[in-house]
Order: C-alpha cells, then sequence, then structure tokens
C-alpha cells in the first residue's frame, strides 16, 4: 500500500481490522510529503495539532518531528543502552489520548534508533486471574511531570526544554482497557509517564509500575524495528506500548515525522 494515495472506504476497514490485530503495521518503501502523510492519516481519523513549538514542522502542525535534526533535540530515547527505557503510550496524559500513531522515517542512524513494541493484549492475558480482577480496578496518575523526571535523569531535559518547568496536569485513566473494536482487554500505562496509582503511597506505586513494566514489556511480548528510510509504521496505542532506543545523537542524524490521531472512545473503567 503507498501512503502517497488517500485510502478509501475499504481500505480503510482493512487497516483498521488489521492494526488491532497485528497492533503494529509496517509500510516499507514510501516516498511521501508531509501532507500527502496528514491526508492519508487523517482518512483514518481526527489528528492532533502539535503543542511543543520546537516539535512542530513548520507549516504542517499535525506532524510531529522526532529527532535530532531541525529546530533541537526531539527524543525519548535512552542517552546509553545501559539506561532505562521510556516505554508508554502516545498522550495518555492529555485529556484526549491518542488512539494511534503514524511514524515515517526520512533519515535514520546506522546503528541504533530501533523503536521497541509491546503487546499488552498478551501481558494483560499472561496475568494471574486474580491479578486481572484486581488490575481492572485500579486507576492510575498521569503526567508529563513523570517524561521531564526521565528527561533530566537521560541528560536530555536541556535540549527539549519546552516541557521543563511547565506545570503539568494530571489525568486518570485505568490501568485495563478493553478495545473498542474486539473488546480485548490490555494494559494501559507507561513506566515514566503514570507517576502513581489513585489511592496508593508514591514508593508503593513506583514499585508497582516498575514491576509491571517488566512484566508487561519483557521480549516475549515484544517486536523490534529496525528503521530504514522510507519506513513508515502505524501503531495502535490502545494495544501496544512503544519505546525508543540509543542512538548516538551528537553525530548520527535521526529524522522522523509524526502524525497522531486522536481517541474518539471513552477510556473508563471495565
Amino acid at each position: 500500500m503507498k501512503l502517497a494515495v488517500v485510502p478509501g472506504k475499504a481500505e480503510i476497514d482493512q487497516i483498521e481490522a488489521a492494526l488491532e490485530r497485528y497492533g503494529v503495521l509496517i509500510f516499507p518503501n514510501q516516498n511521501i510529503q508531509p501532507q500527502q502523510q496528514i491526508a492519508f492519516s487523517a482518512a483514518l481519523g481526527p489528528l492532533e495539532e502539535t503543542e511543543l513549538e520546537k516539535a512542530r514542522l513548520e507549516g504542517h502542525e499535525e506532524i510531529f518531528v522526532v529527532g535530532n535534526v531541525g529546530k533541537g533535540l526531539v527524543s525519548f530515547s535512552p542517552e546509553d543502552n545501559e539506561q532505562e527505557l521510556e516505554w508508554h503510550t502516545d498522550h495518555i496524559h492529555h485529556k484526549v489520548a491518542a488512539r494511534a500513531s503514524l511514524l515515517y522515517a526520512k533519515e535514520v542512524p546506522a546503528q541504533g534508533g530501533d523503536t521497541l513494541f509491546s503487546c499488552m493484549y498478551h501481558a494483560y492475558d499472561s496475568l494471574t486471574a486474580e491479578q486481572r480482577q484486581s488490575y481492572c480496578e485500579i486507576q492510575t496518575i498521569n503526567s508529563a511531570s513523570g517524561l521531564e523526571h526521565f528527561l533530566s535523569k537521560q541528560n536530555l531535559s536541556g535540549t527539549t526544554g519546552s516541557q521543563v518547568g511547565r506545570k503539568h496536569d494530571e489525568v486518570i485513566r485505568p490501568l485495563v482497557r478493553a478495545h473498542p473494536l474486539s473488546g480485548r482487554k490490555a494494559l494501559y500505562f507507561g513506566n515514566q509517564i503514570t507517576i502513581g496509582i489513585v489511592g496508593w503511597e508514591v514508593d508503593r506505586s513506583r514499585c508497582f509500575i516498575s514491576d509491571l513494566t517488566r512484566h508487561a514489556c519483557q521480549p516475549a511480548f515484544q517486536y523490534r524495528h529496525r528503521w530504514r528510510v522510507g519506513d513508515a509504521v502505524l501503531w495502535d496505542n490502545r494495544r501496544v506500548l512503544h519505546a525508543g532506543t540509543a542512538y548516538d545523537v551528537k553525530n548520527a542524524r535521526r529524522l522522523m515525522h509524526r502524525t497522531t490521531l486522536r481517541e474518539t472512545e471513552p477510556i473508563n473503567l471495565i
């Protein structure tokens, strides 16, 4: 499928069914302009405009620029392979979350800069029956302050400074959500952006999220995408987490364009 062509209804239905089934769809060998990426994405649903000024592609507010080319470094990857990854689902901390994201590779480093995806269907299904029952009653607290803290630890806060020092809202989400198409249950959180559990003390919340991340993002549930120029990857934020891996941000170029589809369904406790 060529993303330069706006999909019709039959193609959209196929994409949506495949996206829910697999979580991540790969479209290799693309050659698209920003407006074409926007048009393709908009055919799937309403798009989010980019708030972060240095991540906004001039003239195309729907394009979020990821990497180290342009106005400045916009990266949520660790500084090196020994540091912690930032597992997340896009915009869980916004009032309106992201239901899907499309990332298009324009420049990629020779080494590193991969994206890992982890299936939250498998993560939920592999819990014990007791855990599945109790987790469906848990509500999480999500805030960009958690991301700010992560960036500071990774020595990235100075280059993504539009987030640092701001007062961040907190958004309450269920830890388990059902996919609106299939009804399948998935874990829904981020290891940095989820800063607490409603009704729990901070230390208990942090230990729980750390343990949950080890379970949910174990290698058995992962897919690693090694980027090539021209790759476009569409993922379902309702059922996968993703994380960027380290690359040499000082010497290697990485330039990616992301469009983000807004959530269209309520996210409620099950």
